[in-house]
């Protein structure tokens, strides 16, 4: 008897998290969405199935999964990479420690003892780097031919130290690859099985920035990779045969093939979904700049939102001195989660993070054998949080454990476990508030003419008291904020950069150069995709050149419309004078402008699949709870509403929480929430709605 395969229906973004692994599904067929969360597991891969087993979806019914994951940020973070070789320039070993000889401003700016990270906590230690003879020109021209001897003797040293993975970045090498080409040949027959990288990863200038990248990437690649393959075989094992893609710090997801290439830029995969989720939001419904407030158990990740656009940087560091360097979407984090600890910081005072319980052990109230107490803890014990209702009903909360352990906490300062837990909760409001504003008044922009819009579950047990702090209006909490992220990694299309430096003049003359380059580098993202069996029928290109006055060493990306001819040089040649006239109060314009850079973004859209918003059964207002409202300081009793139960346009005025599957929102007094014809549940004054 022949066995029938059923239809793959489902499509699945997993969002892997510090504390839980998020997860949301759709049938494409019937339009059902399942969204769940379990808590992370050491070995992530575990979790990921975990999480398709807490929906009820069955492996072999899933089309595709869309997956966000943390095993590179965990394993640098943490210095749990792999024992890591570079290979350099001679003379230039040092580099990683150098870097730029910047230093983060902050109590130890003037500490005359002060180390770089990298000195302090090296990804490639001292004894594993070296120095090659060898030299090519800022053109790509050979000064000095490689000592292939050398490049044997060095990789043999790393042999019998141990290194298990190679870093290979040479001096302008972004314009020639053949000395690194040959190294890496040298590297390979020397030490067999390692992995190696080279700036072929992104042959860009900035040698500081270059050199980083590959070796963040040497330093976690083979984790991450290790990480997709065991991934994809315990799939397989239980019958998948979907695709399985991969979110990438541009915004997009790659395929399995193209993301194990390039494992550094899966960093911080799960924020940038994220962001990709309320990208999508800011571009259905009427406000379209947002500021996003991502709380996750670790940490809350804040991006700003303008016209619907997604918010790009050439740069993201880590860490002083650790930067990488590709186009990745402006996302960045402070160390204050709901599972950050209360403890004292150097001064003595209270501070929430930003170490975390994460998910093991957890909060106290987790009863998970957590004995510190959390910002989770605190919700818990001013009721922000209740303890029938937390997750899902799927763990319990132990309000009596939190209070017990705040208050032990809370000796330190004479203050009781309700006094710690309302400053603790203003504390990371504060916190929060204070990373926004870094991405949205430092560069310039009027915070008036945006929403504040959180994700995570703990986004909207916070979000307005943040607002409130900001001077915003209106918050908008998204449909499933617990699963926004992995929402918006089920929303990315497929978007893969590639970029190639090649220090042009931006000159009529020499644009036939640089379109060649643009076409140069479509063509190869085409044959790759080919190659990785992707319909590329719909692909379409955005180009950008990186651009820069002459004789300056740093450049400003800068996106371009279309083939570059020398009648369209001028005109570009002007937007760049106006853009460095808005970026920095003036422009040279008798300084002639250099093309350091052309980079291509390939995007096929990935099928969009409307969710729809209904309504459940039931009356709206579940009950009343005794809550210590933030900023009253005391206790009051106040209705608790189920979103789910709430008709569209039906306000509810505060002091109130809006419960559901996986998260709680607070509507503070004087403000109302209702929720839109879209799904989302706004929260704002009387007065802002009725102006609306």
């Amino acid at each position: 008897m022949t066995q029938v395969e059923r239809p793959a229906d489902w499509v699945v973004g997993i969002d892997v998290g510090g504390t839980f692994t998020d997860i949301i599904g759709l049938n494409r067929q019937t339009g059902e969405v399942r969204d769940g969360k379990v808590l992370s597991t050491l070995e992530q891969e575990v979790g990921v199935l975990e999480a398709l087993t807490a929906i009820d979806v069955d492996v072999p019914d899933v089309a595709e999964i869309v997956h966000g994951h943390t095993v590179g940020i965990n394993a640098l973070l943490s210095r749990a990479g792999k024992r890591t070789g570079l290979l350099a320039t001679g003379g230039h070993r040092d580099l990683l420690d150098i870097g730029r000889m910047h230093r983060e401003f902050g109590e130890r700016f003037y500490d005359p003892t002060w180390r770089r990270p990298h000195q302090e906590r090296p990804i490639v230690d001292r004894d594993l780097r070296f120095g090659v003879p060898e030299r090519l020109r800022y053109d790509g021209s050979e000064l000095l031919a490689l000592d292939e001897d050398a490049v044997r003797d060095a990789a043999r040293d790393m042999a019998s130290r141990g290194a298990e993975s190679v870093a290979i970045c040479l001096v302008n090498s972004y314009a020639n690859p053949a000395h690194e080409r040959r190294a890496a040949e040298i590297v390979a027959e020397e030490l067999p099985g390692a992995y190696i990288q080279t700036s072929a990863l992104y042959p860009v200038t900035r040698e500081h920035e270059r050199t980083a990248t590959v070796a963040l990437d040497a330093y976690v690649g083979p984790t991450v990779v290790g990480y997709l393959n065991r991934l994809m075989d315990r799939l397989s094992g239980q019958g998948y045969r979907g695709t399985l893609w991969i979110m990438m710090m541009n915004g997009g997801v790659a395929t399995f093939a193209d993301a194990a290439k390039a494992p550094v830029f899966q960093l911080v995969s799960g924020p940038v979904g994220g962001v990709s989720g309320s990208i999508k939001l800011a571009a259905e419904s009427n406000n379209p700049n947002l500021l996003t407030i991502d709380v996750g158990g670790t940490s809350t990740d804040v991006a700003a939102i303008r016209n619907a656009k997604t918010p790009l940087t050439d740069t993201w560091t880590l860490e002083t001195g650790l930067t990488l360097t590709m186009p990745l979407v402006d996302v960045e984090s402070i160390g204050s989660g709901a599972g950050s600890l209360i403890a004292p910081n150097a001064l003595g005072s209270v501070a929430v993070g930003p170490a975390s319980a994460g998910s093991n052990p957890g909060p106290v109230c987790y009863q998970r054998g957590g004995t510190e107490p959390t910002l989770t803890d605190a919700c818990a014990a001013l009721g922000i949080l209740q303890p029938d209702l937390f997750a899902n009903g799927a763990i319990r909360l132990d309000v009596d454990a939190a209070r017990n352990a705040l208050a032990n906490t809370g000796k330190q300062w004479n203050m009781s476990d309700i006094e710690l837990a309302a400053a603790a909760y203003e504390i990371a409001c504060q916190d929060i508030a204070a990373k926004v504003r870094t991405i949205s008044v430092y560069r310039g922009f009027d915070l008036g003419e945006f929403a504040l819009q959180p994700s995570g579950s703990a986004g909207p047990m916070l979000a307005d008291r943040v607002g409130q702090i900001l001077g915003l209006d209106r918050v908008i909490v998204p449909r499933s904020p617990g699963q926004f992220s992995a929402l918006g990694l089920l929303r990315s299309d497929l978007m893969v950069t590639r970029a190639h430096s090649i220090m042009t003049p931006l000159a009529p003359s020499d644009a036939d150069t640089i379109e060649k380059a643009f076409a140069q580098l479509q063509d190869r993202i085409r044959t790759d995709l080919v190659d990785q069996g992707v319909d590329v029928a719909d692909l379409r290109f955005e180009r950008a050149i990186f651009a820069m006055y002459r004789g300056q060493t740093w450049d400003n990306r800068l996106p371009v419309d279309g083939a570059i001819s020398a009648d369209v040089v001028a005109p570009l040649v002007e937007r760049f004078h106006e853009f460095y006239r808005e970026s920095y109060g003036f422009a040279a314009t008798e300084i002639p402008v250099v093309v350091s850079t052309v980079e291509v973004t390939a995007i096929i859209e990935r099928e969009q699949s409307s969710i729809a918003s209904t309504v459940e059964d039931g009356d709206a207002q579940l009950r009343t709870a005794r809550v210590v409202v933030p900023g009253t300081g005391t206790a009051a009793d106040i209705p608790v509403y189920v979103r789910e139960r709430m008709h569209p346009h039906r306000p509810v005025s505060g002091p109130a929480l809006v419960t559901e599957k996986f998260a709680t929102t607070l509507v503070l007094p004087n403000r109302h929430a209702y929720v839109d014809d879209d799904g989302n549940l706004i929260v704002e004054s009387p007065a802002t709605g009725a102006s609306k």
